[in-house]
């Protein structure tokens, strides 16, 4: 695992942690709170945490769906509208979620996941309407991405076989695309695909 302090030590400029419960809405204000007394303004919000587990049409549970849209869904919805007055004075201020492949396509054994997923990539569209020309507002759809630590790990994977470039990617490769995506200021309302091919390979 990357150490995230140390990786940020590189860098210049300050930082700062914070903890949050993404499900609890009053907590989630109170941190953007922190954030606005500490920083007072914001250049970029990256919608990336989510909760992922399997659950089909037989076996959904209402908590389990709730819980999965409060971090999916709610949580990247109310950050957004909680951080929109720090993005005041900001150059070229940006909102991207971290949506998935899930979201376009359909994941039947991870239902909620999907649902979420799909929802997110529609709320990206709605707020890059809502919030232009101040705000642009995208996605990022990630296939299989080995994370660090993941290497040799028993998390099920589709098989490479299905993917067109024979491989999973990065975390390298979603990081570039938020690259682009901050770079090219003539993107609003779009959701960039991740995956090395694997949604045109039904």
């Amino acid at each position: 695992m990357i150490n995230a302090a140390k990786f940020l030590s590189q860098y210049r400029g300050s930082y700062r942690f914070y903890k949050c419960d993404l499900r609890d809405f009053k907590l989630l204000k109170n941190t953007v709170g922190e954030i606005s007394r500490d920083f007072g303004r914001i250049n970029l919000l990256v919608n990336n945490a989510g909760i992922i587990r399997q659950s089909d049409f037989l076996n959904i549970t209402p908590a389990a769906f709730d819980d999965i849209l409060a971090v999916n869904l709610k949580a990247p919805l109310f950050l957004s509208k909680y951080c929109y007055k720090l993005f005041r004075g900001a150059e070229d201020p940006q909102i991207i979620n971290i949506a998935s492949l899930g979201g376009i396509m359909n994941w039947s054994r991870y239902m909620a996941y999907s649902i979420s997923k799909t929802a997110l990539i529609k709320l990206t569209h709605l707020l890059a309407r809502s919030l232009a020309p101040e705000i642009r507002v995208n996605a990022i759809a990630p296939g299989t991405i080995v994370i660090y630590g993941e290497e040799t790990g028993k998390i099920p994977k589709i098989g490479k076989d299905k993917i067109p470039l024979k491989r999973y990617g990065k975390p390298g490769n979603i990081t570039e695309a938020v690259k682009f995506l901050l770079n090219c200021d003539y993107i609003n309302g779009q959701v960039l695909t991740i995956d090395g091919g694997r949604s045109i390979n039904f």
